[in-house]
């Protein structure tokens, strides 16, 4: 018991001063994100930025598919094989998987390319969009070699090096470069590609140089047998490929509202549904911070079969996402036009129920991410991936039904419901299969402090007009009075002083 507290206490320490440069990394990569969207969406139109944001999320499925599921199988067997000192394995897993991704990364560059016009016209009535189609399947063997090698960094758990490299690297320099292209007076549509290639390309070129000079041992050579080679191709293929259905059925999931509001409306619909889809996005914030680290440490403490470890890791970072997520779920619910005016304007305040029912959605889908992490890092991803199929195939029948009726809200609504019976479904399911439901009792006080605190919110929001600046004092004086109430009411438990502390003395 004195080793599982003593793992515990280690194990948080490391997640929580990990997770404030994370934290910091994150609201970075989120700042130069919005505003690489707010650029495109005040400084041309809603049409152009519905055109863009529908190019990179077709680009998105043919990432997925050509990724086969190498991205998320590295995340698992390279702490794996590390926990049991097999170096030789995690080489030769590297360079097989390479190999492999360079031919499926060239045949998707190839066929997107060749079929961008057809796509363009046949499914969502805009020529402009095959330009954009075209520049973006070139970059589909340079996503996909990014991120497998910011996977090799976060697998051996450098979480400052991996937030750098896929969190600010790359959405500063889409940033800088589009501000760029506009002062010089180049047109949007190669002000826009240009500038989204460059930030993805820099992300490849950083996590490349870091792994031939922080880590290089692996890609030194490899010793032993051809049974020992094929034991680790069919370990890997049998984790990998239900992820290859993995990631595009996810893609698909949370983009087919998006496609089908571009197919049953317009690519100025499209850019209006996404003015609310990235401020929606923002409740996958608090996971983001958490699950960098989770996902390896979590691995390793099944693989040592440390199940108190897992239960009470699990529970806090649980917790922890619930606590940061509440209220800013229901300051979204609230005030949900300030939000897309401050973001993109009036023109698109069209999106205020959408953002409501995005916002509520991704609320649920964010306290079940922990869960799902540990299905995955248990070796059940074939259950994520029947999940997936069921969820996205309620998503798809009732975006088909609600859009030609209700339009973007319908679009939204479907998402609500399809991610809400998802989130159910797994945390149900991680319980069953793993014995652990991640939620401790004081989440239920920090609930009713909320729903308290929000009604307050709600009245005292009667008596004003509530713009930008009215939002801001509402919003910092909820969350330091929600602070000050969850201390009060002992909602902070011993492991949260306990974090607390130690990051206050800077151990």
């Amino acid at each position: 018991m004195v080793s599982d507290a003593n793992e515990i206490e280690k194990d948080l320490t490391l997640l929580a001063k990990s997770s404030i440069f994370v934290f910091v990394a994150i609201f970075i990569s989120k700042l130069f994100m919005y505003l690489y969207r707010i650029v495109i969406a005040r400084y041309y139109t809603p049409e152009i930025y519905g055109i863009f944001s529908l190019a990179f999320m077709i680009t998105g499925f043919f990432v997925a598919f050509a990724s086969l599921g190498f991205y998320e199988g590295i995340l698992r067997f390279i702490p794996y094989y590390r926990s049991k000192q097999k170096e030789d394995k995690i080489k030769y897993l590297i360079n097989f998987s390479k190999r492999i991704l360079l031919i499926s990364s060239l045949l998707s560059t190839f066929f997107l390319f060749f079929s961008s016009d057809f796509i363009a016209i046949n499914f969502f009535h805009n020529i402009d969009l095959a330009f954009y189609l075209k520049v973006f399947a070139f970059l589909i063997p340079v996503q996909i070699f990014g991120n497998f090698h910011l996977g090799i960094i976060r697998s051996y758990e450098k979480i400052k090096t991996y937030s750098f490299g896929m969190n600010i690297l790359q959405n500063l320099s889409k940033f800088v470069f589009i501000l760029f292209f506009i002062l010089i007076g180049i047109n949007s549509n190669n002000a826009i590609a240009t500038s989204y290639f460059i930030g993805v390309f820099s992300g490849l070129i950083f996590a490349y140089l870091y792994c031939r000079i922080k880590i290089p041992k692996i890609f030194t050579k490899y010793y032993f047998s051809k049974k020992e080679k094929s034991e680790v191709r069919n370990k890997f293929f049998s984790y990998s490929w239900p992820l290859i259905l993995f990631s595009i059925i996810g893609t698909l999931m949370f983009w087919i509202d998006t496609l089908l509001v571009g197919y049953f409306k317009d690519a100025y619909w499209v850019g209006i549904y996404n003015a609310a889809v990235p401020i929606a996005l923002l409740l996958i914030f608090a996971s983001e911070i958490f699950m960098q680290l989770f996902f390896p440490l979590i691995t390793r403490e099944f693989t040592s079969k440390n199940f108190i470890v897992v239960r009470e890791l699990s529970k806090q970072v649980t917790k922890w996402i619930f606590m940061i997520n509440l209220p800013i779920t229901i300051l979204i619910l609230l005030f949900p036009g300030v939000f897309i005016n401050l973001f993109f304007g009036a023109e698109y305040l069209l999106a205020v129920n959408a953002l409501r029912f995005l916002a509520l959605g991704q609320f649920m889908y964010s306290i079940a991410s922990v869960s799902s992490n540990m299905l995955l890092s248990s070796g059940k991803s074939k259950i994520i991936l029947v999940n997936l199929i069921i969820a996205s195939l309620i998503n798809l029948i009732l975006n088909i039904i609600l859009i030609p009726t209700y339009g973007i809200d319908g679009a939204a609504m479907a998402t609500f419901i399809s991610f809400s019976f998802l989130s159910i479904v797994i945390i149900s399911e991680n319980y069953y299969l793993n014995k652990i439901f991640p939620f401790r009792r004081k989440m239920l006080s920090i609930f009713l402090i909320s729903l308290v605190l929000s009604s307050g919110l709600y009245y005292l929001s009667n008596f004003f007009q509530v713009g930008i600046l009215q939002l801001s004092i509402f919003g910092i004086l909820f969350i330091l009075i929600y602070l000050i109430l969850i201390f009060l009411t002992k909602s902070f438990d011993k492991n949260d002083l306990m974090i607390l502390k130690k990051i206050l003395r800077k151990n």
